[in-house]
């Protein structure tokens, strides 16, 4: 009767963490990023450039609902249910582990994030790869349970899918445990599980990347990957924007967030230290390694920060978090402190999530606005589109796309123009500046497409364009 009070309070966590999603980010449009992944398995839209580092699960995962409509109305609604789905999923072993009030705790401490709010929604890898983590890690303290071999084998082939990197570095402490323990069964379903994303990507490296080397080097260099030591970085992102790089600086350290930050360290150690018997200890203590070890990685190996890139660390850690808390509430002061800490932590992280759903909203209208203008103007598919939020648009209004961020080209024709314009196919150049972007450009007709707030936005035609 109990264990079934905390699945079902795991899932009242898991409810709430789709019903939050669904009232504040559901009509928050398609960043760059996510249209480059759904427009990899969304009929009737040309598959953006699937750069190196990127991987095919956040496709796989999208392909169920896209197959049948590029609406991003409805891609936000099943990924807001998916991944509340997920959550439930992720934390469901952790019940048998961890008897009690701790893990639906632990869920509802990882769920009120805001960053786990804004990408549970959203069409990328980091919030998937937090979920495959925890429940790996769960089953993998559970190997000798009837299935959990395969569940781990699952979790990791998902994790590595999405991201394969990140799920190598949460995979390495438990592989390591696993031979040092002489649990080789454990640690053989880890590493098949890893065997299956990672054969994706050599596969796809060979096939479109002239090889695994050539993938890795180019995915390294777009990465930023080598040695590094970018805490501060990570620390300035914690309330946004959503990447600190390619000119959004992240600015200041946001205290309020840093003081949630520090305290995962310290209650993460207060929480294993208030558990004495060894064998109850132990499952934390893996996850603890998992979350330590993908963090140390980011910090040290990566000379960037995104509020997402540490999603998967939040959520292993949140588990010795709970037992953390739980150890400081066992005392009347405690509890009041527990009870004042929790309610500040919620309300800020909901609060950042209102401002950051309001300032990705409001960023990523413009693109929904120029989709609708360009039909205005009459565009015909096949149609081709380069320039600023090319691939934004470019999906909405399912058109082959280039995206450009600041180097147009010069004087002379861009490849992929050149190519469209052979295929005869409707040809434009979105720019937000008001001088002319490039050479070549100087020639074709220009015309405004949107003007929103300070913004105004161009459309470049061929000179052979009526």
């Amino acid at each position: 009767m109990a264990s079934r009070r905390w699945h079902l309070t795991l899932a009242a966590v898991a409810v709430c963490y789709s019903t939050i999603q669904l009232l504040v980010t559901v009509r928050v449009g398609l960043g760059w990023d996510e249209s480059i992944y759904v427009s990899q398995v969304t009929p009737g839209i040309p598959p953006a450039w699937f750069s190196a580092p990127r991987a095919r699960g956040v496709p796989l995962l999208v392909a169920p609902v896209t197959m049948f409509t590029s609406s991003v109305t409805v891609i936000r609604v099943y990924l807001s249910l998916l991944s509340g789905l997920g959550l439930f999923l992720a934390y469901l072993p952790w019940v048998r582990l961890r008897p009690g009030a701790a893990v639906p705790a632990a869920a509802a401490l990882f769920a009120g994030l805001w960053t786990a709010l804004f990408y549970g929604g959203e069409a990328m890898p980091n919030i998937w790869v937090a979920f495959c983590a925890v429940g790996g890690a769960g089953l993998f303290c559970m190997a000798k349970r009837k299935g959990a071999l395969v569940g781990v084998a699952l979790a990791f082939a998902l994790a590595s899918l999405v991201r394969p990197t990140d799920a190598s570095w949460l995979a390495l402490p438990l592989v390591a445990y696993g031979l040092v323990t002489r649990r080789f069964r454990a640690a053989v379903a880890v590493v098949a599980g890893l065997a299956v994303g990672w054969g994706e990507w050599l596969v796809e490296a060979a096939l479109n990347y002239h090889g695994p080397f050539a993938r890795l080097a180019a995915a390294g260099a777009k990465n930023e990957a080598g040695l590094h030591f970018s805490l501060g970085e990570h620390l300035r992102a914690l309330d946004g924007p959503v990447l600190c790089r390619f000119g959004h600086p992240c600015g200041d350290f946001p205290l309020a967030h840093v003081a949630w930050f520090a305290a995962i360290p310290v209650l993460t150690a207060v929480g294993l230290w208030a558990i004495r018997k060894p064998a109850r200890r132990r499952p934390l203590l893996i996850a603890t390694a998992s979350g330590t070890a993908l963090a140390l990685s980011y910090i040290f190996t990566i000379g960037y920060a995104a509020p997402r890139f540490l999603l998967p660390v939040y959520a292993l850690l949140s588990l010795p978090v709970a037992c953390g808390l739980a150890s400081v509430a066992r005392v009347r002061i405690g509890r009041v402190l527990v009870a004042v800490a929790m309610i500040a932590f919620f309300a800020l992280q909901g609060g950042t999530l209102l401002q950051r759903a309001e300032i990705e909203g409001a960023a990523r209208e413009p693109d929904r606005l120029a989709a609708e203008a360009l039909r205005g103007l009459g565009i015909t598919t096949p149609c081709f589109l380069y320039g600023h939020a090319a691939i934004q648009v470019g999906y909405l209004t399912g058109c082959g796309m280039r995206g450009i961020t600041t180097n147009y080209g010069g004087y002379e024709l861009p490849r992929q123009i050149d190519a469209a314009l052979v295929r005869k196919e409707w040809v434009g150049v979105i720019s937000n500046r008001r001088d002319t972007p490039a050479g070549f450009l100087a020639s074709w007709h220009r015309v405004p497409l949107i003007t929103t707030g300070d913004q105004r936005w161009y459309l470049y035609r061929p000179p052979s364009a009526r």
